[in-house]
């Protein structure tokens, strides 16, 4: 039982026809959640309830998903966009009066043995940098492994929506790393 994890990133800049442009981007560098048990409505256990039981390697390299990974990305990118514009166009994702805003959330995903993808929730505040990171004593490789990926990942969405002098190769714009923009929307 598996579950992938499309983070994203949305951002919302106000025009001067009062309308709003938001950009979504997607990361290339998402992690899987992988259960060690199958699944069960009656085991309600952390490692079978698997959506923060985020596997600790890049699913390119994953044994059994390296082969399915480029192909499951894009399924799960083309589906958020669908969802995002949806929620732009409903009035779910609203504009803040002459502000720019950014929200990184992430949409999660469980694939089907027939490679088709269901979408299984949102996460406006997604298991980044969790608590069991705080305590040095605790960490193993794992932890680290997932610390580090966290950090960067944030600050690759933070180069996106704030660009420093220092990125890009000194040149002032957004270094995106992992982050791909999958989408122009104007509501």
């Amino acid at each position: 039982s598996s579950i992938t994890t499309n983070t994203t990133t949305t951002q919302c800049s106000n025009t001067l026809d009062n309308t709003s442009s938001w950009k979504l981007y997607t990361y290339k560098g998402s992690l899987l959640s992988i259960s060690p048990n199958c699944w069960s409505p009656t085991d309600l256990s952390q490692d079978t309830q698997v959506t923060i039981h985020r596997h600790p390697e890049p699913p390119q390299q994953t044994e059994g998903w390296k082969q399915h990974w480029k192909i499951m990305y894009e399924k799960c990118k083309k589906g958020t966009i669908e969802i995002v514009q949806n929620a732009i166009q409903m009035g779910k994702l609203k504009k803040r009066e002459n502000k720019t805003q950014f929200e990184v959330f992430s949409t999660d995903w469980m694939p089907d043995t027939s490679g088709n993808i269901w979408f299984f929730e949102c996460n406006m505040s997604p298991a980044v940098s969790q608590s069991e990171f705080d305590d040095p004593t605790s960490r193993d490789a794992r932890r680290d492994y997932l610390m580090n990926h966290d950090h960067q990942m944030l600050k690759e969405a933070l180069d996106i929506v704030m660009p420093w002098e220092g990125g890009a190769a000194g040149g002032g714009s957004a270094d995106t790393g992992q982050w791909e923009l999958a989408g122009t929307f104007v509501s």
